[in-house]
């Protein structure tokens, strides 16, 4: 079913979630990596679509956002004392997901470098200094959206090893 309901996550909410995950996950291991081991393969391979992929978050994140308002009535409650924790977790995820990709648009094009989309330039190469600005805030973001992940996939967890709960199943989709 492409709806949610209150017993389970609909499929284009599952496909958008999971299609998210690996493309922050991608980017955020091979900044990672970067930093550790500078000129890895893996990073090496990754950088060169960092932006690319951004953008694509962005879409995602735009298509994600409009419909998770379209589905609000129709979502599995979230019950208990952990609610506000999850309403306000995933209202920062959400935003984080938003701020990440055009912080790293605005720093590269106030940076002079431009912006390109598969190798195509979508912003020419300026010297932006207000962008610039907004942009450093790309790499300290990262680190918070490193955070947020790791907080979501532990609190995944805890629903179902601790709590017992189908939460991780309905966005599984059994």
């Amino acid at each position: 079913m492409l709806s949610d309901s209150p017993s389970h996550y609909g499929s284009l909410t599952r496909c958008l979630h999971w299609l998210i995950a690996i493309l922050v996950i991608l980017q955020l291991t091979s900044s990672l990596f970067n930093i550790f081991w500078e000129g890895n393969v893996y990073s090496q391979a990754v950088v060169q679509w960092h932006t690319t992929i951004g953008v694509g978050i962005l879409a995602l994140m735009a298509i994600r956002t409009l419909w998770a308002i379209s589905q609000l009535r129709h979502r599995p409650e979230h019950r208990g004392s952990l609610q506000k924790a999850a309403i306000w977790g995933h209202a920062l995820m959400y935003l984080v997901l938003f701020l990440m990709p055009l912080s790293g648009m605005a720093f590269t094009w106030g940076s002079g470098y431009g912006v390109y989309i598969f190798d195509t330039a979508y912003w020419a190469d300026a010297d932006v200094p207000w962008a610039a600005t907004f942009g450093q805030i790309h790499a300290p973001l990262s680190w918070f959206l490193s955070a947020l992940v790791t907080g979501h996939i532990v609190m995944a967890g805890y629903h179902r090893l601790i709590r017992r709960d189908d939460t991780l199943q309905r966005m599984l989709g059994r």
